[in-house]
């Protein structure tokens, strides 16, 4: 009976070794992948992806901040993005910080009228002409929610757009950062308060901007040769902070001059024609002009 035993254990383990020799096989094919493979897919992990909203996709990103460590957001990736490393197409970024009545833990918020996310879920594809050389652009377009009134600023929004230049092919040279509202603010936040962030956009389009903690740094815009185009209502309360932060870039000598668009009678609503890619100034919209700029 022992005998019997061992024959049948011997068996047994000739049966499992090819078994056990594949499984190792497969683990070592995993350990050999490259390095930057892996802390990619490391990110994706910290960067979770669920439901479409309003043809976007919802995803939760992590924002550096200690009480409020995530933010949920819109993602609108172009038509044939497959977030393949070996397809080297990039694509610009654009980064939209929305207003008060946008945030909180309602992601359909985000789809206020106006606003890009909406645009984008009443089926426009973010595809534009730039001027400077007669081609098309497809735009990667982000839209984070804060959980809380007012908004994300300059912390929180470059450690979510190091997330976003690590985990999709953006085309560091062609990030784009609008805001309207408290958006406006944390732009501005994002041009005063971090140097090497500031550094980072090619273009920036306060839209009915709230005021500044810091106008005196404003000048940040002119001195790292960023394109700006303000856009404010006349009726706005917000009107008179657009013609001063304007004219401090612009005072600082800027290679690109600062643009300030007026909307006569208009109030605090400006994204209405800020985003509508039928609104156009000297023949461009928003995001034509933004394309023609790039780091």
């Amino acid at each position: 009976m022992r005998k019997l035993s061992s024959i049948v254990l011997f068996v047994m383990l000739l049966m499992a070794s090819p078994s056990c020799k594949k499984e190792t096989a497969q683990l070592s094919t995993v350990s050999a992948a490259n390095e930057s493979d892996l802390s990619i897919k490391k990110l994706r992990r910290k960067t979770q992806t669920g439901d479409l909203v309003g043809r976007q996709q919802q995803i939760t990103i992590a924002t550096g901040d200690y009480t409020y460590p995530t933010s949920q957001a819109l993602l609108w990736l172009p038509a044939g993005y497959n977030g393949i490393k070996s397809i080297r197409k990039k694509y610009p970024l654009i980064i939209a910080l929305d207003g008060v009545g946008e945030q909180g833990t309602d992601i359909k918020a985000l789809l206020h009228s106006g606003t890009i996310a909406y645009h984008i879920s009443k089926g426009w594809d973010p595809v534009s002409k730039n001027p400077a050389d007669g081609k098309d652009y497809s735009f990667i377009v982000f839209t984070p929610q804060c959980p809380v009134s007012w908004g994300w600023s300059a912390p929180q929004i470059k450690t979510m757009l190091a997330s976003l230049k690590k985990t999709y092919r953006i085309d560091v040279s062609r990030v784009y950062l609008t805001g309207f509202s408290a958006g406006g603010w944390g732009l501005w936040s994002c041009m005063t308060d971090d140097v090497s962030l500031c550094q980072q956009f090619a273009a920036i389009g306060p839209v009915s901007s709230a005021a500044a903690d810091h106008p005196d740094k404003i000048t940040n815009v002119a001195k790292f040769n960023i394109a700006c185009w303000n856009i404010c209502g006349t009726a706005d309360s917000f009107y008179g902070n657009a013609v001063n932060y304007t004219n401090i870039i612009n005072g600082a000598n800027p290679k690109i001059p600062a643009i300030l668009t007026s909307l006569k009678g208009v109030g605090h609503s400006a994204w209405n024609q800020a985003y509508d890619t039928s609104w156009r100034v000297n023949k461009k919209n928003f995001f034509e002009w933004a394309l023609q700029y790039r780091r």
